[in-house]
């Protein structure tokens, strides 16, 4: 590390790694000592250099990020057991996840609808001009314009920065410029890749400073295409590296402004999920680009809004 910024990056990118893997198992052990060892520093030192990466203390994000996920399972499949989802988010039983949600979003468990917002000043709000609509208005909207497929998708390795409080600002314009500087860098043809962001939260759940979005590219790791990268490439350039596996899908077709947008999503996690045969599995959503803001501009959107998805 040669630099302030290299070392800042460098350690950016290790905590990344951390932040993943409790998103992947929250139901197993999340100890100090083990986390430290994912992200290769000493667990004498993690928890501070944690918390100045993320402005959380590493318990208090383990929790939050058990609860929201608790409360996204909770949303996309309402028949599901409340104990069920205790455990699968790493809670001891009922009645400790039943103190934590009511402490966390003010309201028990057993009282949410699940479809309704969870009101409570901590949470964030959906950006500004982005409506909560009715399920009757999200059917008449999908009978009009929208198609919902099943799809799966090959495995592939996830190159990306991380962005946090992204809606409002410039990180996401900077960050995609810098990944085409870095595709262009290492000459690899951007028609060969495919540019995906990842909501790693929810924003109707998760407070707004907290909510992450990864800005990167995808490699296709079966393809003769565009080598795909080394970790020692990425974090030479304070990117992170994460392989995904082969993996179904549920996917709507998005053309349109940033509302159509959230419509999708809004369909997909308060009607298409509660009603069909599928759940989420603990794998970010995904937003997979067709056609790049260079092509169309940061007004209008043309991708694939997707969640991972198993049958049940």
């Amino acid at each position: 590390m040669n630099t302030d910024i290299s070392r800042n990056q460098y350690y950016e990118e290790r905590v990344n790694r951390v932040l993943d893997y409790v998103g992947e198992h929250l139901d197993e052990d999340l100890s100090l000592a083990r986390l430290a060892s994912i992200g290769c520093f000493s667990p004498f030192h993690f928890h501070r250099i944690f918390q100045g990466v993320t402005g959380e203390t590493l318990n208090a994000h383990v929790r939050r990020v058990r609860l929201e996920r608790a409360a996204m399972l909770m949303k996309a499949s309402p028949r599901r057991l409340i104990t069920d989802v205790a455990l699968a988010t790493g809670f001891a039983g009922t009645a400790e996840f039943s103190r934590a949600f009511k402490g966390h979003f003010g309201k028990t468990a057993s009282s949410w609808d699940r479809r309704s917002p969870l009101e409570n000043s901590k949470i964030c709000k959906a950006p500004e001009g982005m409506p909560f609509h009715t399920v009757e208005e999200l059917e008449i909207w999908k009978a009009t314009a929208a198609r919902v497929q099943v799809v799966r998708y090959a495995a592939f390795r996830f190159v990306y920065f991380r962005i946090y409080a992204a809606h409002g600002n410039m990180s996401l314009v900077d960050r995609h410029q810098a990944l085409a500087e870095w595709l262009a860098a290492r000459g690899t043809n951007a028609r060969e890749v495919k540019f995906i962001g990842m909501s790693q939260d929810d924003p109707s759940i998760t407070p707004a400073e907290n909510c992450r979005y990864d800005m990167g590219v995808a490699f296709a790791l079966d393809s003769r295409m565009a080598a795909a990268p080394t970790a020692a490439e990425c974090e030479r350039t304070g990117l992170t590296l994460r392989d995904f596996p082969a993996q179904e899908m549920v996917s709507v077709h998005c053309v349109g402004d940033i509302e159509h947008v959230g419509r999708a999503w809004q369909y997909l996690y308060r009607v298409w999920l509660p009603r069909g045969e599928y759940e989420p599995v603990d794998l970010p959503a995904m937003e997979m680009f067709v056609k790049l803001p260079e092509e169309i501009g940061w007004e209008t959107f043309d991708l694939h809004a997707c969640i991972p998805v198993a049958r049940l």
